[in-house]
C-alpha cells in the first residue's frame, strides 16, 4: 500500500522535468498547466464520494477498484498521441489516486488502533511529501535515460502487483454498511454534488487554460466557461447547505477556526510549492541548458531541504507541543525565499541557484504538515476524517488552480518578452511550439536575447509563487494556539 501512495506522489509532480520533452513531442505548449491541474482536479473533485464509497461499500472492492482506475489511466499517459490524449490519462490517473489515498488512510481505521493511528499516518504523509518533492528527480532521470513515457509506464509492475496482492492477501476489514441496499448506497454517495462540483472546476480551467492565450479575457470563449463555473459553484454551495451534515463538506466542520486556517494554508503552501517547481526544470533546461536528469538532479536541494524541515517541524512540535510557531516561521520564510528564487536569470552562479533552492524547501518543509496536526488536534475523533478531507481537498486543489493561472501567466509573459525580442515571432507561433523548437527559429545571433526573456518571463510567473507565500499569514495567525499535548475540548 505504501508503494501505491509513492507512485501516488511521484505522479502528482512527475512531468515537471519531462515537460520540455513532452512539448516537443506534440509540438505544443498550450496544455502544459493542464498536465498537473487535470491530475490534481480529478484527486480533489473524487475525494468527498470515495469517502462515501468506502463507508457505504466493500473498502477492498473500492480500493483495488481505484487501484486499476490509476493503472487505466497510467497506460493513456504511457501511449498517448496528442496532447489531449495525455491530459485525460492524467486526469483518469488522479480519479484513481483520489480513491487510493482516501482507501489507505480508511484501511488504517479499521486495522489500527487508535494510539498508534497517528503514527502510521505520519508516516504515510511524510512517505507521499517525499515522493511529490523528489518526483522532479525521478522524471528527469527517466525522461533522460528511458524517455518521457516511462514516467508512467513504472506504474504498471508496482501497481499491478500490489492491485494482485489486495485480491489474494488482503482480508476485507470492512463490508461497508449491510443495512441497507444497493440503490440506497447509490442514493446516498451525493452524486449531485459531484455532478456539480467537477464541471465547474473543469468550467474554470478551461477559462483559465484559453485566456490571454487563445482568446482574449473579454472573448465569449473565456466569459463563458466563467459564468458556468460562478453558476454550478453557487448551485453546489446551495446543495451542501440544504443537506447540512450529509453534504459532502458539512457546514459545521466549515465553521472550525482551525480548520479553515489550515485549508488556507496549505492551499497557499501548496499552489506556491508546486507553482515553484514545476517551472524550475523549465528553467533549468531551457535557459541553463541542462538536460533532463540534469534538472532533476538540481532539484535534490529542495527535497534535502524539506526533509529537513519537515523532521524539525514534527519533533519540535512533540517536545513544545504548540505547531503555530512553525506556521508563523514558515510564512515568514517563504516569501523571502520564493523571492530570491524569482532572481535566477541566465548567468546565475550555481552555488546561488543550490542555497536558494534548499533553504526555499526548508521553509516550505517546516509547516508542510502542520494543517493536518491542527485538525486532528482541534476535531474529536469522530469529526477528524472530515476536517482532513477539507484539508486534503484544499492542498490538492490549490496546485490545480494555481499551476494553470501560472500558465496563462508564463504564456502571456513569454509571448509579450519574445515579440519584443524576435519580431518574426507570432504568439500563435509560441502557442503551437515546444520551446526547444521556439528557440530553434530564433536567429543565432540573438540566442542569447531569447535565453533571457524566457527567463524573465518565468521570474514573472514565479511572483504568482511569492504572492501566494505572502498569503499563507492570513492561515497561520487566524490558527488556535492548541497544544498536541492537550486533550482537545
Amino acid at each position: 500500500m505504501t508503494a501505491l501512495l509513492i507512485l501516488g506522489g511521484l505522479d502528482t509532480n512527475i512531468v515537471a522535468t519531462a515537460v520540455p520533452s513532452i512539448t516537443d513531442n506534440f509540438h505544443t505548449v498550450a496544455d502544459v498547466g493542464w498536465y498537473s491541474s487535470g491530475f490534481r482536479l480529478c484527486t480533489c473533485a473524487f475525494q468527498f464520494m470515495f469517502g462515501k464509497m468506502y463507508k457505504l461499500f466493500s473498502v477492498k472492492r473500492v480500493f483495488m477498484l481505484a487501484n486499476a482506475i490509476f493503472l487505466v489511466g497510467s497506460v493513456l499517459c504511457s501511449t498517448a498521441t496528442t496532447s489531449a490524449m495525455f491530459v485525460a490519462g492524467r486526469a483518469v490517473t488522479g480519479v484513481g489516486f483520489a480513491g487510493i489515498l482516501g482507501g489507505l488512510y480508511t484501511i488504517l481505521t479499521h486495522i489500527l488502533p487508535l494510539r498508534r493511528r497517528p503514527l502510521f499516518c505520519g508516516v504515510l504523509g511524510g512517505v507521499e511529501s517525499l515522493a511529490i518533492i523528489a518526483a522532479p528527480i525521478v522524471g528527469g532521470a527517466l525522461t533522460q535515460s528511458l524517455g518521457w513515457r516511462w514516467c508512467f509506464w513504472i506504474n504498471l509492475p508496482i501497481g499491478g502487483v500490489s492491485l494482485l496482492m489486495t485480491f489474494f492477501l488482503f482480508s476485507d476489514p470492512s463490508l461497508g454498511d449491510t443495512s441497507i441496499g444497493f440503490r440506497e448506497k447509490i442514493a446516498r454517495l451525493d452524486l449531485l454534488s459531484n455532478l456539480l462540483f467537477i464541471p465547474a472546476l473543469t468550467s474554470l480551467f478551461i477559462a483559465f487554460s484559453w485566456a490571454g492565450t487563445k482568446y482574449p479575457w473579454d472573448d465569449g470563449k473565456v466569459i463563458g466557461p466563467l459564468v458556468t463555473f460562478a453558476v454550478l459553484t453557487a448551485a453546489f454551495l446551495y446543495n451542501q447547505h440544504r443537506l447540512g451534515d450529509a453534504a459532502a463538506l458539512p457546514p459545521r466542520i466549515l465553521k472550525n477556526r482551525s480548520v479553515i486556517a489550515g485549508a488556507i494554508f496549505g492551499l497557499c503552501t501548496n499552489s506556491a510549492i508546486n507553482v515553484l517547481e514545476y517551472y524550475l526544470p523549465t528553467y533549468y533546461q531551457i535557459v541553463r541548458g541542462y538536460s533532463p536528469s540534469e534538472s532533476g538532479y538540481m532539484m535534490i536541494p529542495i527535497v534535502v531541504g524539506a526533509t529537513i524541515g519537515m523532521f524539525l517541524c514534527g519533533s519540535g512540535t512533540s517536545t513544545i507541543g504548540y505547531y503555530t510557531p512553525f506556521m508563523l516561521f514558515s510564512s515568514v520564510a517563504m516569501p523571502i525565499f520564493a523571492g530570491l528564487i524569482t532572481t535566477f536569470g541566465v548567468k546565475t552562479s550555481f552555488a546561488r541557484l543550490i542555497m536558494y533552492s534548499g533553504v526555499s524547501g526548508f521553509a516550505s518543509g517546516v509547516a508542510f504538515n502542520t494543517p493536518i496536526t491542527a485538525v486532528q488536534t482541534v476535531l474529536p475523533v469522530e469529526d477528524a476524517s472530515l476536517g482532513l478531507s477539507i484539508v486534503l481537498f484544499a492542498q490538492n486543489f490549490g496546485p490545480a488552480v494555481f499551476i494553470a493561472i501560472a500558465q496563462v501567466i508564463f504564456m502571456n509573459q513569454l509571448a509579450t518578452n519574445l515579440v519584443r525580442v524576435v519580431p518574426n515571432i507570432e504568439p500563435a507561433t509560441i502557442q503551437d511550439n515546444g520551446l526547444t523548437d521556439i528557440m530553434g527559429q530564433a536567429p543565432a545571433n540573438r540566442s542569447m536575447e531569447v535565453l533571457e526573456d524566457i527567463g524573465k518571463s518565468l521570474s514573472e510567473t514565479w511572483y504568482l509563487a511569492v504572492g501566494l507565500t505572502c498569503a499563507t499569514l492570513i492561515g497561520s495567525l487566524l490558527m488556535e494556539w492548541r497544544s498536541v499535548k492537550k486533550k482537545s475540548a
